[in-house]
Order: structure tokens, then C-alpha cells, then sequence
């Protein structure tokens, strides 16, 4: 795939995974690479038990601005 964009040693993915404490909700950032190993990150971590939410999103340095861009779109037209 030539159109992603990483950051963070080139992880494709970030999931950031909330969990219950004692102390309140802790959230824990992690990137990886290929989708499928976010069942082993969350195998690893606390206790799935306490996991309130996790959110993955594409690791973009523009938070996928441009993927959606209307200059994107523009110069994709001008290549067909």
C-alpha cells in the first residue's frame, strides 16, 4: 500500500485502551502494525475484565486530514 502515512517507529495503528482502577479510568497508548495483533496487546495488558473502551485509529501525523482532503480528491482526479 503506497498511501499510508506512519508515525511512531512506522506502527501503522494506535489503540488507545481505558480501563477501570482504584484510582479512576487509566488510559494506555499503544501503536502496532498489523490489526491482528491487538488481541495479544489486550491479552498482555490489565486485566481485560477492567477494559472500559479501546479506540484504534489510523496513526496519521495529520489524523487522517488529508486522506479526506478535497486536494487529495483534486489530485486524484487529475491522475485519471
Amino acid at each position: 500500500m503506497n498511501n499510508v502515512v506512519t508515525l511512531h517507529g512506522e506502527k501503522r495503528w494506535k489503540a488507545v485502551i481505558d480501563y477501570r482502577t482504584d484510582d479512576g479510568p487509566k488510559s494506555v497508548e499503544h501503536y502496532f502494525e498489523e490489526i491482528s495483533d491487538l488481541h495479544l496487546i489486550i491479552e498482555h495488558g490489565p486485566d481485560w475484565n477492567f477494559l472500559i473502551r479501546c479506540t484504534v485509529t489510523l496513526n496519521r501525523p495529520d489524523d487522517g486530514e488529508e486522506q479526506n482532503s478535497t486536494g487529495k480528491a483534486l489530485r486524484q482526479e487529475r491522475l485519471y
